[in-house]
């Protein structure tokens, strides 16, 4: 078995020679986890041996499962395809991202020793002479044969699924295939912008890269979509899935260290890549997961204007997805609604759709933040494609999703409307498109936060009926968003308040009106009894309050600041239950139509 190891491959490849799809025996396999976003992440690292020496090497995650089918395991004979060398904490690893298992082992060959710089200076006069005896063959006249090359890369390139956090000097090879424009964000009174790109590189593999303030006006007008560049310098940090479908374990924050130089060598880099779902792949998929899908746009619904309860006028727009085994609802928001109306039924991939849930049928919705790529030229799309024209749109497919007209946001009579549990925030991901999500929640009122760390109404502006806060400056009280002098502010409320129901339960802020109505007493009587001292009778009034049984109408919206996105919810109405016969009545109504569906 020794025979099948390329001897000499470990030297080779500690000097960064060519070596061309070695075959290895692993000789130690461990699993090691690390955590990001509270999610936990498995890697594997093993040593390579050709028989002599080892190298230590760390699997790519996508060649996870390999090990968990026990294609890889101790002592099994691997051939390399597609790696590269690294220095981590001074050791010498290889970052291994393609091989195949060639052969499963039950011992280990040899004694081998782990291949250093020491051990490369001992075997510098061996290598002499292997290489003199090549030459004296290489003057025999006979036909070469050219070898294929494990990484068909130009010189000093990196590919993008070899980065990560050790490896501070990389240059990479890239097409932009996405640009969002430049946000505006406020963060501690200070407004800054961020822009994001999506970058391919001849291996198809896609990474995401970020840049804020400076450098988005420094790469704003440099980065193009569809050009081609190379790239060097930026912070490598952990991708965060929640944010962005592409497949990637890393992205790339743009610093001042980075350096982006216009390519026209362009011909290895593909001019999109695909990694898209099926839609029969989206029921076992998580809610609020942002993925790629194909499909054809099989239904169209009309362009219908959604009011706000601020009066922002929101646009949707309600397609049914289809493939050949399934169809799916799909919501278009905002600009990309009104702009699309799919004629002629298109085969479509959406990048970045956000997998949602309602009425326990799943289904996806598209923002200004999803790429829309019609009639894409690969083989899968022209199936369904040819599958569509042969009628078989005409055919009866399972209904993943729910049907078009039904809508859960923009009820204005949202008392008689459908009711969703609080769990369908997070598994509908409300609010995380362009407008406002509402929902209608029977929910109990739990707790009120009140504590010093918690306020419960803020000092306001009395200008023309100005609501905005004020801070004390001397002796005037400033608006510190409208600008206003006061002498004397009002007390207005706006405290967390717990809703729960059977489902889940969230903190919602609720402002003046609604606290009033809940508490009975005006905001001012509260701030006073605080600033007195009077303890007992200000937590009596908040203990008093609770528990109350209502209908809620709770807006919720995303915002977010340099990079990360966060959820707030706002109780904007509140109707104790009084009627319970009523009430009861209208439990069984909803028994009723989810029957019916």
């Amino acid at each position: 078995m020794t025979s099948q190891l390329t001897e000499g491959s470990i030297p080779k490849i500690f000097q960064n020679e060519e070596c061309v799809h070695p075959i290895l025996q692993v000789i130690d396999l461990e699993e090691t986890h690390s955590k990001n976003q509270d999610e936990e992440t498995v890697r594997y690292r093993l040593k390579l041996s050709d028989g002599k020496f080892y190298l230590l090497a760390t699997l790519n995650r996508q060649l996870n499962e390999m090990v968990t089918n026990e294609e890889i395991k101790n002592f099994s004979f691997v051939k390399l395809l597609n790696y590269q060398k690294t220095v981590i904490k001074n050791t010498d690893f290889l970052l291994v991202s393609n091989l195949e298992s060639v052969s499963a082992q039950t011992d280990k060959i040899g004694e081998p020793t782990q291949f250093t710089k020491e051990t490369q200076e001992n075997e510098i006069e061996i290598e002499k002479e292997q290489e003199q005896e090549q030459e004296q063959e290489q003057e025999k006249p006979q036909q070469q044969e050219q070898p294929f090359k494990t990484q068909p890369l130009e010189t000093g390139i990196t590919l993008l699924q070899n980065l990560n956090t050790y490896n501070k000097n990389w240059k990479i090879k890239v097409r932009v295939t996405n640009k969002t424009e430049p946000k505006i964000y406020n963060k501690n009174g200070k407004q800054g912008q961020v822009m994001y790109v999506t970058l391919v590189d001849s291996n198809g593999d896609e990474m995401r890269a970020t840049m804020f303030n400076d450098n988005v006006t420094k790469f704003d007008k440099v980065l193009q979509v569809s050009k081609c560049y190379y790239i060097s310098g930026g912070m490598l940090k952990p991708a965060d899935r929640r944010f962005s479908s592409i497949q990637s374990d890393y992205e790339i924050n743009f610093n001042n260290y980075t350096t982006i130089t216009l390519c026209t060598n362009t011909s290895d880099l593909p001019k999109e890549a695909y990694h898209y779902k099926k839609l029969s792949e989206i029921e076992k998929t998580q809610n609020g997961t942002k993925i790629d899908v194909l499909g054809i746009i099989a239904e169209v619904g009309e362009l219908i204007e959604v009011k706000s309860r601020t009066g922002k006028q929101l646009k949707k727009r309600e397609c049914v997805l289809a493939d050949q085994y399934l169809r799916i609802s799909c919501n278009f928001w905002g600009e990309i609604a009104e702009k699309n109306t799919f004629p002629d039924n298109p085969v479509i991939i959406l990048k970045g759709a956000n997998v949602g849930e309602y009425l326990n049928k799943k289904n996806i919705s598209a923002s200004s933040s999803v790429r829309i790529i019609l009639d894409p030229e690969i083989n899968e799309a022209q199936e369904i494609r040819d599958w569509w024209y042969r009628g078989g749109g005409k055919k009866t497919q399972e209904q993943l999703g729910k049907t078009i007209g039904k809508s859960f946001s923009g009820n204005t009579n949202w008392i008689e409307g459908d009711r969703d549990p609080l769990c369908n925030i997070l598994n509908l991901n409300l609010g995380s498109g362009e407008k406002a999500d509402y929902v209608t929640s029977k929910v109990t009122i739990t707790h009120i936060l009140h504590d010093e760390n918690n306020p419960v109404c803020y000092p306001s502006c009395t200008f023309e009926n100005c609501t905005k806060k004020v801070t004390l400056q001397g002796s005037h009280w400033v608006g510190e968003k409208c600008n206003h002098r006061v002498q004397k502010p009002n007390y207005r409320y706006n405290p967390k308040i717990r809703l729960t129901d059977s489902s889940s339960s969230i903190y919602a802020t609720a402002f003046n009106q609604i606290c009033e109505d809940i508490l009975g007493v005006k905001a001012e009587h509260v701030e006073t009894l605080k600033q007195q001292g009077r303890n007992d009778e200000f937590n009596e009034i908040f203990n008093k309050a609770v528990p109350i049984e209502g209908l809620a109408r709770i807006r919720i919206t995303e915002s977010e600041y340099e990079g990360k996105t966060f959820k707030r919810s706002i109780l904007s109405s509140f109707k104790p239950i009084t009627d319970y016969v009523l009430e009861s009545k209208k439990i069984i109504e909803q028994i009723n139509k989810i029957s019916e569906n």
